[in-house]
């Protein structure tokens, strides 16, 4: 059988991600192709050998765009989350290998450890909610000491959802999941809360008054990408409610009475997010190996003073990046092309910035 050589591979999940990999994107792909001088194949975890180290993918290079079998890249970039246990392990398996070099092997994190190792950074808590991992212990002791507390899955496939735990008076709580609640009683609140955790693993912070909007809490997605010359950038801010709001909202700008209010603090919302996000993700790549991409996603205070709540790797929320401006969509393709590049050719920076539109 007659194979290809592709020089750069990426990998991406042909279900969940058809707004990603679709035919414009196929086009841009074949124009950096043939820019660039380089053959890349898209491709799925399944359809991966990795015993015989092929591949059977889309092929794109000065010739077009076609179905072809091809060696496995010494440089890969992976799009895709895995969540069925045969496409992790040989996610696994294919990062593990001595002559591969894989970005964004993991896409998905372990808060608590993150925000562990997150909370030794200097000045953290200007971001940083006091959290744990959850333990009828802790849980008993933040009560204790805050009448607000979140929760929220220690790691999921999706988009996570936050559970508002809220003093009403000296006995009973106030539950709240989007706009769902439930009042609890103090004497009934742990076996409640382990009942609607099913002893999955989450993760407790305590919490703040919250910013919110007509739509719900205010949230922020900051998407952080390594970019042409191996450093690190902001390729997208989007405002959006989901994950302490029942409803899915996403704007591409941060909403309008947010910036007002930095500007009579003498502040500026998107320049505060990219400063702390920068310092987060320069930090966390120190600790975890072959980053390339990273989803930041922050709550405000009532001041809009913005704290973390959840780390992930590329953009998986098919609904926000639809929301994105095209620009911003094929950024968020185009540093990951240029990253391989770079590291493909030893770190030599491409200067020629002419193949952006």
């Amino acid at each position: 059988m007659q194979t290809e050589t592709a020089e750069l591979g990426f990998i991406y999940d042909a279900k969940k991600q058809r707004h990603i990999i679709n035919d414009e994107m196929m086009k841009h792909f074949h124009y950096l192709s043939i820019h660039y001088e380089v053959k890349i194949v898209l491709f799925t975890i399944e359809n991966l050998a990795l015993e015989e180290q092929m591949i059977h993918g889309t092929m794109i290079d000065k010739d077009g765009v076609r179905q072809e079998y091809t060696e496995l890249p010494s440089h890969v970039y992976n799009f895709a989350l895995h969540s069925t246990l045969s496409k992790i392990e040989k996610m696994r398996n294919l990062r593990k290998m001595e002559n591969v070099i894989v970005i964004n092997p993991i896409n998905r994190f372990i808060q608590s450890i993150v925000f562990e190792m997150l909370s030794s950074l200097p000045g953290s808590h200007q971001f940083l909610l006091p959290s744990a991992q959850l333990t009828d212990d802790i849980l008993i002791d933040y009560l204790n000491h805050s009448e607000t507390l979140f929760l929220l899955p220690d790691k999921m496939f999706q988009q996570p959802k936050a559970v508002e735990i809220k003093k009403t008076n000296h006995y009973t709580y106030k539950i709240s999941v989007g706009q769902n609640t439930q009042i609890c009683h103090q004497d009934d609140l742990l076996s409640y809360v382990k009942k609607m955790i099913n002893a999955k693993k989450h993760i407790l912070m305590k919490g703040i008054e919250l910013f919110n909007t007509h739509e719900g809490p205010l949230e922020a997605r900051v998407n952080l990408q390594k970019n042409r010359e191996g450093e690190w950038s902001v390729s997208a801010i989007s405002a959006k409610c989901g994950i302490f709001s029942r409803d899915l909202f996403f704007e591409s700008n941060l909403p309008s009475s947010v910036n007002k209010f930095f500007l009579h603090k003498k502040k500026d919302s998107e320049s505060i997010l990219v400063n702390t996000s920068l310092q987060i993700i320069r930090f966390l790549d120190f600790y975890i190996p072959f980053l390339g991409s990273c989803t930041l996603d922050y709550i405000f205070d009532e001041e809009c003073r913005p704290y973390l709540v959840y780390v992930g790797g590329f953009e998986q929320s098919h609904s926000l990046y639809l929301q994105l401006d095209t620009r911003s969509q094929y950024k968020l393709i185009e540093q990951a092309f240029y990253y391989l590049l770079f590291l493909k050719r030893g770190g030599v920076h491409e200067m020629d910035q002419s193949s952006e539109k």
